[in-house]
């Protein structure tokens, strides 16, 4: 991704006659993002920075430093650090909110874009409580709404259904999503008022151009998103190992780092895995074109909530197919037959079967190559995920706010 300077002493520019209004200042104006982790805002969400910079704000990322908070200064915007949340629930909660209202009063935003849940609920707390009425939610994904079954699954889904349909109801703000499949989720029609959907994360498709495939056999594919559980590592290796049992020639990369907490695959879980035959596990990288040219296929059989991963763009920009579920998001960015194949979530054989029918058919996995590179450009680039948010953060801010 090209990198911009931090602007500094610029000015808001007005708008042409015929352009929706921005406010109208001879200060600098800002727009500022919430966020709950500096790592997953650098991963998902610089392409916000450089929309803010082309309509004249300064950008403002304030979040938890966990060491990328110069990638975000390096693309040009100031980062405030915020203090982690610790604690009990609803004292932690509180003590965010009270955070980010002395944060609102010092900064004294045009608009502020929650990026989130836990963000989102105290930012939205904050916003309300300072009188700050232009905002966006920005959702990558549900999380655990999406996933989680049962009673206490319906029940987290429908207050969160009541909570979008509020604030996409007000003029003032809105819902951004990766994609269209979690918006249906929360009961909002396609086109609804204050909604947008973006193209995920946006690949930008000069820096990250096609790559020649490798020779074959074997089916190189390759699992290289955050090794988490969400995300069906588990079941990619599972394929991979029933695949190679029926006779299909594959091997499975896992590309990342072994991570802690809550859903990550532990590092002796990692080593286990890679005891099997026709798995290995890299450990994380910063060469993702030297990965492509190693690799035909991507496998990520996603369990749900995760949006649109951006390394389902990077795949396709790659021109290389895409083995996914029907998760939300997943299943709607990849094309069954044409740009890779989407299986149940879950579904371990399924999985194993469009791994066996790659490893058979080279042609078709360099057909299936260059069709994901063709989905990528119809909308979902760097340039397409600005303009869509330019366009919903001129909308939010013609609005009058209602005092």
């Amino acid at each position: 991704m090209r990198r911009y300077g931090p602007r500094s002493g610029c000015r808001a520019r007005k708008p042409s006659p015929a352009a929706v209004s921005l406010p109208d200042t001879d200060v600098l104006t800002r727009i500022l993002f919430v966020a709950a982790e500096d790592w997953l805002f650098a991963l998902r969400h610089l392409p916000a920075i450089r929309a803010a910079l082309e309509l004249g704000f300064e950008p403002v990322v304030a979040a938890p430093a966990s060491g990328s908070q110069n990638t975000i200064i390096r693309s040009g915007a100031r980062f405030v650090p915020l203090k982690r949340p610790r604690g009990r629930l609803v004292a932690a909660l509180w003590r965010q909110v009270a955070e980010l209202r002395v944060l609102l009063a010092r900064e004294a935003p045009a608009l502020v874009q929650l990026h989130g849940p836990r963000a989102a609920l105290a930012g939205e707390i904050a916003c309300r409580l300072a009188g700050q009425q232009r905002r966006a939610m920005a959702f990558s994904g549900l999380g655990g709404i999406a996933r989680q079954g049962g009673l206490p699954g319906e029940a987290a889904r429908a207050l969160a259904r009541l909570a979008a349909g509020a604030i996409a109801s007000q003029g003032a703000t809105g819902l951004i999503f990766d994609n269209s499949d979690d918006a249906a989720l929360l009961g909002l029609e396609p086109g609804a008022s204050g909604m947008t959907i973006l193209g995920g994360a946006g690949i930008d498709p000069v820096q990250h151009m096609p790559e020649p495939m490798p020779w074959s056999p074997p089916l190189r594919l390759v699992f290289g998103s955050p090794l988490l559980h969400a995300n069906g590592p588990d079941l990619a290796v599972e394929a991979v190992s029933r695949a190679r049992a029926a006779g299909a020639d594959a091997r499975l990369s896992l590309i990342g780092a072994a991570l802690s907490g809550r859903g990550a695959v532990p590092g002796a879980t990692l080593a286990a895995w890679s005891r099997l035959p026709g798995i290995a596990w890299y450990g994380p990288t910063a060469d993702i074109a030297e990965v492509w040219r190693q690799h035909h296929a991507l496998v990520l059989p996603s369990r749900g909530g995760d949006g649109l991963p951006p390394l389902l763009g990077l795949a396709a920009a790659a021109g290389r197919p895409i083995l996914t579920s029907d998760a939300a998001g997943c299943g709607s960015f990849v094309r069954d037959g044409i740009d890779g194949r989407v299986t149940p979530v879950g579904d371990v054989a399924a999985l194993a079967d469009a791994i066996g029918l790659l490893a058979r058919a080279p042609g078709l996995v360099e057909r299936m190559g260059r069709a994901s590179r063709e989905k990528l450009m119809a909308g979902y680039t760097e340039r397409d995920v600005i303009n869509g948010l330019k366009t919903a953060w001129r909308g939010m801010l013609a609005v009058e706010a209602i005092a």
